[in-house]
């Protein structure tokens, strides 16, 4: 990649541009070149690339530069330049650094071009500047432009952060003002500054790179240079006052508006004092302040006697250029100068002035056309500069500056002057670094490009110099490297450099969109920017490492094309060893890679690193260094594995295997593999295929599979699976196969893939042999090849005969390649078969790993019989005998030997059957996780165990993962509960079958048929599902027994319901559920541990939070009080509470029961009989204490009131009034505790909770609803609070007399009725139901349209009394009159006839019978 100049866009209509811009250029009559034409201005591409030599002759004369004699492009110009192409040399431009607005000027004459996408135009660049407002500006008719600047504001809005907003054209006159203009022209303020011309403008700006500078502030700033002083505009209050400026003038646009006043921008003046004259000027900013230099410059300047303060100020550096001195370095301290604010007053006292004498004629809201406001009338007060002396200097006496250029890094900076020279000044030091001649009237520019070198990222700022005379644009390292870029561009031509950015950039994060801080414009229009790669600064003239960098970055570009031609040349053309193994890499990274193109590679680079190790020179030197060696045996490695790809590729494409062989040979084949007779492999096919595995089968799918071709692996993706660069030497390298390891980091689906590519070509026996030997050959190491057929196998989807013997023949045949490795003693475990065992057991696929292990074992045992044949045959050679001879003959005769007739005499064997059994037991339970039930909540994904599993979590993990399916299956617990039983009554079958009583032996399988004809009846209909559930239990329960049964189970799941409860705690049915299957549990003993446990664990500190938080607000807490305090909602409190009843009555049956039942005796399964792991969760359960029944009561007691509380929504409750001081203190803690709880209770206590209950049976009343009718029975609620009066000793009549009268207030007569036996203080329920007629009366009365009628049939000894009875606590206060009658019957039969309410009731009888009298008769 070389150096590039790329057209990015045009001028368009340069003729009507320079017409009106400079019209004394068109008037000679001669016609203007157009860029709408044919443009006579060219960029070819360079071929700078082709001559690297070039380097060595630095050409800087004066004359046009050949095309090709430097490594140049060139471009055409005409031979005799037409003098209107001199326009763009007498005009100032400024370019925006995003490159969409230019500004051009000449004299007073301003033109501002946008640009535009031209989609019409058939050129190639489409991106057109065309002119969007043009016209003539200044203060006064001799008043001429001398500088411009288009400064873009940065974009604050959400949709385009980091981009232009819009653009300002700032314009410098020579009368001093200074103007600022919008895209269209419009003017946002002018002030003057100093009376003189502005000789430039220029803006500090943050980067959009953050860059290592001097300049530590992050602060901008608009810098305007006069003859004699700097002017600093803050960037910031810029910023806001243009924005503030283009609303107004919207504003005022859109009301009709064309004034608009602002006030003065605060700005800092410097005065140059030491100058006789100043041509340009840049700001690098705050230098950063070191003590030595101070000291240096301040002894310099004042004397040796002066002294000198040992604080260093922040000082910010200002540079320029001009004569006298030549470059002037000058220093002001930060806060020297403030800005000037006297402008602001001044303007606001003018205004004030204007509005009080010329309201009248509207001056305020004038809207004449064309009106200015004579400049001499308001013209400012110039504020004097404060003088800023030099600090040091480059003195040239002869030597005038015409234009400086600082670096974005702002370290360097290029100064050209009148004597044609460009010289690099260090910005920090002061001191010139180099100078180049022969650049008269030259323009300077910085180009700073990022790239990577070293590992880090680095940024480079290259020096762009054109010179117009010579029609040459160079590209230059700047301080000691030489040119690395030439152009021949056309003559009178400009280079602008913009080192700003956007102004705002410190109020967002940073420059989001592509800036142009170099841009070329050529007299016909075109505008160009200049590419330069980052590896032309990494070396000098004769760099090859530079040199290779830019042809591996060809490679790469060749590499994307596809072009493997080039990318072979390119590779041949690299000279260095370290980037030839750059390149290597970058092809094995690629995935453009291809089987001829590393060939081809291989043969470049083979022939001269592959070299016989510790060979010497004629002078006893090694011919390669230790890198080279290692790049060497690198190469042979990738040959290795080509070899081994292009033979695997050929298996797979092969299309004819040998004949299918039929059934009974493959048998006999799979039967040699296992070391097993022919019948014995039968037997293991058929138990397979009642497990459930009827994939696996001789008759079904026997056919050879074959993969289509682009499945397979790209040699690309196979060589990137290994780890081919190795950081030490292997010796003898040459004489043997180098050894390839397989990267560890390989993701498991790429080592799926590999092993799809290895192992996956059709099986026979050829392709066998070929495998062998092309892994021999390939070096790869057996061991991961093994690793990855076990991945392979254990992810094949329908493992069949065929696809066994493949497994079985890759297995043998990477057994053989390993070598001593995989045979060791018999007392011993071979490490080779110890890490695939390890692999196996925790494989979570059984099916396949008890494949692969019958596999591997009959392997093993094959090694062994070799070994021990080629052993024996070693001594029949010795002896060497016509016997020995006889009997190998009839040993042959020995074809299918069967490892069931050996004796475990070595470790691998032992450990292999053991494998073989635990993979056998797991088989069926895997079988039954994968099982998803159709109505299962959600089909929810199989649960996945591994031998590992079982053998590191205990015991009770069968139990737990049989427990979390029936959860995940949505079985109703009816159905479970059948199950289980089923299950029970199997596992106690076999328990009595083991027994050696063959006399009951028939009537047990009596008993088991009668047993399963009575589940078929309770299960109803059976569908597949179910009865596939029944036998899965079955066959699991054959293996795992004791965990089978159904109080483990239920146990099991009773826990995990709890804890889902705990995880989502708003869910209170799961803890009803769990309660619901703690129920289920036969065993006392273990029903009793597992309620205590869940108690203890979470339930009980939910209610204890429960119960504080209720005794603090005196009733049932908030909705938000409860999710913050407990995570559940206060509708979820009350079921809560209700399970956690359920709960306790749990405890306190079981604690009863455990008293008379015997404890229980667990026994473990056979499969952990040599583990030591956790206990299991039954066996938890079992070791729980016993808890103190009078305890849990205790407690039972205080969860019921929180219960009636909740359930009811009762006021000004609290449940802890209930108990004294000692029952408080012995709540929530552990319940088997030994305590004495009772006693004699506070009378205090017993009111208090008398009140509460009371309060419960009304709540509980009230709650019922107008249809109850009667011997529905009790309320719940009711039967509850009686019960607690009768667990707390209270007298009980007085809760059933307020039942009765509650349920009389209520209108409920027929079920009080129901209730009045219960009562035994008569006469006290009798003067209460008195009350209550009186105070239904009253309300008939209260409510009677004949008041005075029904008053004069009451009797005047009850009038009073009546009149006093409030009917206002009756519920339901109308009532037939019949029932009030029947209501004062039941109180005479319970009152005594001597007592003064006995006369009440009668005569009340007599006033409602006188009532009902009087109705009757006016009803007929």
């Amino acid at each position: 990649m070389s150096c590039l100049l790329d057209q990015i866009a045009a001028i368009s209509n340069t003729t009507e541009l320079v017409q009106w811009l400079c019209p004394h250029l068109s008037a000679s009559g001669t016609q203007a070149t157009s860029s709408d034409s044919q443009s006579s201005t060219q960029f070819p591409e360079t071929e700078w690339n082709d001559d690297w030599g070039g380097w060595d002759d630095e050409n800087q004369g004066v004359g046009p530069q050949s095309p090709r004699g430097n490594g140049d492009g060139s471009m055409k110009l005409s031979s005799s330049p037409q003098p209107e192409t001199s326009w763009l040399a007498e005009c100032i431009v400024a370019a925006s650094p995003t490159s969409d607005l230019m500004a051009l000027a000449y004299r007073n004459r301003l033109v501002i071009l946008s640009c535009r996408w031209e989609s019409s135009t058939e050129e190639g660049n489409k991106m057109k500047l065309i002119i969007t407002w043009s016209g003539k500006v200044g203060y006064s008719a001799v008043d001429e432009i001398s500088a411009v600047l288009c400064l873009p504001l940065l974009s604050q809005t959400q949709t385009s952060t980091g981009g232009p907003d819009w653009t300002c054209v700032i314009v410098g006159f020579t009368s001093g003002y200074v103007a600022m203009y919008t895209e269209n022209g419009l003017v946002l303020l002018s002030q003057l500054f100093e009376e003189g011309p502005v000789l430039s403008l220029k803006c500090r700006t943050l980067s959009s790179k953050c860059t290592a500078t001097i300049a530590h502030d992050l602060s901008e700033e608009l810098v305007i240079l006069y003859p004699h002083s700097i002017t600093t505009i803050d960037g910031f209050s810029l910023f806001q006052t243009l924005r503030g400026c283009r609303n107004q003038v919207a504003k005022a646009a859109a009301s009709g508006g064309e004034s608009v006043n602002v006030p003065p921008l605060g700005y800092k003046k410097w005065g140059l004092v030491d100058q006789s004259k100043v041509t340009d000027c840049v700001t690098p900013g705050v230098s950063s302040p070191y003590l030595y230099d101070h000291l240096v410059q301040t002894s310099l300047a004042k004397g040796f006697n002066h002294a000198v303060s040992s604080g260093v100020p922040a000082t910010s550096l200002l540079i320029t250029v001009g004569r006298v001195p030549f470059v002037g370095f000058l220093t002001a301290q930060d806060g020297s100068a403030p800005p000037f604010v006297a402008d602001v007053a001044r303007l606001y006292a003018s205004k004030l002035k204007d509005v009080l004498v010329s309201a009248a004629s509207g001056f305020l809201f004038g809207r004449g056309k064309g009106k200015e406001v004579d400049q001499s009338k308001m013209k400012p007060k110039i504020e004097p500069a404060t003088p800023l002396p030099y600090r040091w200097s480059i003195p040239d006496m002869r030597r005038t500056g015409l234009s400086v250029s600082m670096a974005p890094g702002k370290r360097l900076a290029a100064v050209t002057d009148d004597f044609g020279r460009v010289t690099l000044v260090d910005v920090q030091r002061g001191v010139a670094l180099r100078m180049w001649k022969g650049y008269r009237d030259a323009d300077c520019g910085w180009l700073e490009v990022e790239g990577e070198w070293g590992g880090t990222k680095r940024l480079v700022a290259f020096l762009l110099i054109y010179a117009p005379r010579r029609g040459l644009l160079e590209v230059w390292t700047p301080q000691q490297g030489p040119r690395v870029a030439a152009f021949n561009v056309p003559k009178q031509s400009r280079l602008i450099y913009t080192p700003h950015t956007l102004l705002g950039v410190n109020s967002v994060r940073g420059v989001r969109c592509k800036v142009f801080p170099v841009i070329f414009i050529t007299p016909d229009g075109l505008i160009s920017e200049v590419s330069i790669p980052f590896h032309l600064a990494l070396g000098g003239k004769t760099s090859r490492r530079a040199r290779d960098l830019h042809l591996v970055k060809t490679l790469k570009s060749h590499l994307r094309n596809g072009n493997e031609e080039d990318v072979l040349s390119t590779t041949s053309e690299i000279k260095t060893s370290g980037v030839r193994k750059q390149a290597v890499t970058t092809l094995i990274m690629s995935q453009h890679l291809s089987v001829p193109l590393l060939q081809g590679l291989l043969e470049r680079f083979l022939p001269l690193y592959a070299v016989v190790e510790e060979t010497e020179d004629e002078d006893g030197i090694q011919n390669l260094d230790h890198e080279s060696r290692l790049f060497g045996q690198q190469l042979l490695r990738l040959r290795q594995l080509l070899h081994m790809y292009t033979v695997l590729t050929k298996l797979h494409n092969v299309q004819e295997a040998s004949p299918v062989p039929d059934d009974h040979t493959l048998l006999l084949e799979l039967a040699k593999l296992l070391v097993l007779t022919p019948a014995e492999t039968e037997e293991v096919l058929a138990a397979c295929e009642q497990s459930g595995y009827s994939t696996y089968s001789t008759s079904r799918n026997k056919k050879v599979q074959f993969l289509e071709a682009p499945q397979c692996l790209s040699i690309g993706s196979f060589i990137r699976c290994w780890d081919v660069s190795v950081g030490t030497l292997v010796k003898n390298s040459s004489t043997s196969v180098l050894p390839v390891e397989l990267k560890e980091d390989l993701q498991p689906e790429k080592k799926l893939k590999l092993g799809e590519f290895l192992y996956g070509w059709a099986w026979h026996g050829e392709s066998v042999k070929s495998f062998s030997s092309a892994v021999k050959a390939s070096g790869t190491n057996p061991e991961s090849l093994l690793h990855v057929a076990l991945v392979y196998w254990s992810q094949c989807p329908h493992p069949d005969t065929v696809a066994a013997l493949h497994f079985g023949t890759i297995l043998h045949s990477l057994s053989v390649l390993a070598g001593n490795r995989v045979l060791c003693d018999i007392s011993e475990q071979s490490q080779w078969w110890t890490a695939v065992r390890d692999k196996l057991v925790a494989s979570t696929q059984p099916y396949h790993a008890f494949v692969a292990a019958l596999l591997c074992r009959g392997v093993h045992a094959n090694l062994e019989l070799d070994l021990q044949r080629s052993a024996e045959q070693e001594i029949k050679d010795i002896k060497n005998t016509l016997h020995s001879e006889v009997e190998n003959e009839n040993q042959t005769v020995v074809m299918y030997p069967s490892l069931n007739d050996w004796e475990d005499l070595s470790m691998e064997m032992v450990e292999w059957n053991l494998v073989l059994w635990q993979l056998e037991c797991l088989m069926p339970l895997s079988q039954l996780l994968s099982l998803l039930p159709p109505n299962g909540p959600g089909r929810q994904p199989k649960l996945e165990v591994s031998v590992k599993d079982l053998l590191d979590k205990g015991k009770g993990f069968v139990a737990e993962l049989v427990a979390n399916w029936f959860i995940g299956s949505g079985l109703p617990l009816s159905t479970i509960e059948v199950l289980l039983k089923e299950q029970d009554k199997l596992i106690k079958t076999r328990e009595l079958k083991s027994m050696e009583f063959d006399d009951d032996t028939e009537i047990v399988e009596d008993d088991l048929t009668v047993h399963d004809k009575k589940v078929t009846e309770e299960l109803g209909e059976q569908d597949s599902a179910t009865e596939e559930i029944r036998r899965l239990l079955k066959r699991v329960g054959e293996k795992f027994p004791h965990s089978m049964v159904g109080d483990s189970l239920f146990t099991n799941m009773a826990w995990e319901l709890a804890a889902t409860w705990h995880k989502t705690p708003d869910d209170t049915s799961m803890l009803s559920q769990a309660i619901a299957h703690i129920i289920r549990i036969n065993n006392s003993h273990i029903r009793h541990g597992v309620s205590l446990m869940i108690w203890e664990t979470w339930v009980c500190l939910y209610v204890q939070i429960a119960s504080s938080l209720m005794e603090k607000v005196g009733r049932l807490p908030k909705d938000r009080l409860c999710r913050r305090d407990l995570g559940l909602s206060e509708h979820s409190l009350s079921l809560m509470f209700q399970a956690a009843l359920g709960l306790l009555e749990q405890i306190m049956d079981a604690n009863v029961v455990c008293e008379v039942e015997k404890p229980l005796v667990l026994s473990a399964d056979r499969f952990w009989c040599s583990q030591e792991g956790s206990p299991a969760l039954v066996e938890l359960t079992i070791m729980q204490k016993m808890t103190c029944y009078d305890l849990v009561n205790h407690h039972y007691q205080l969860v019921s009131v929180l219960f009636l509380i909740a359930q009811h929504n009762l006021k000004a409750a609290r449940a802890l009034s209930c108990f004294d001081g000692k029952g408080r203190s012995i709540l929530f803690k552990p319940l088997t505790t030994s305590l004495t709880v009772g006693g004699c209770t506070d009378p205090a206590v017993d009111k208090a909770r008398l009140s509460l209950l009371c309060r419960v049976i009304t709540a509980a009343v009230a709650s019922l609803p107008d249809t109850a009718n009667p011997g529905q029975g009790v309320s719940p609620s009711i039967r509850q609070a009686v019960d607690l009066g009768r667990a707390w000793g209270l007298y009980l009549d007085v809760l059933y007399r307020h039942h009765v009268c509650e349920l009389y207030t209520s209108g409920f007569d027929s079920l009080a009725e129901e209730m009045l036996p219960m009562v035994t203080d008569g006469p006290s329920l009798g003067s209460q139901l008195v009350l209550l007629a009186g105070q239904r009366l009253h309300h008939l009365l209260a409510n009677s349209p004949r008041t005075a009628h029904d008053l004069a049939l009451i009797s005047p000894t009850i009038t009073e009394w009546i009149r006093s009875c409030d009917s206002g606590s009756l519920r339901c206060p109308i009532v037939p009159l019949e029932q009030t009658v029947v209501l004062l019957t039941r109180a005479l039969n319970l009152l005594p006839e001597s007592t003064q309410e006995c006369k009440m009731a009668t005569a009340l009888y007599d006033t409602l019978s006188a009532f009902i009298q009087d109705r009757n008769f006016l009803s007929t």
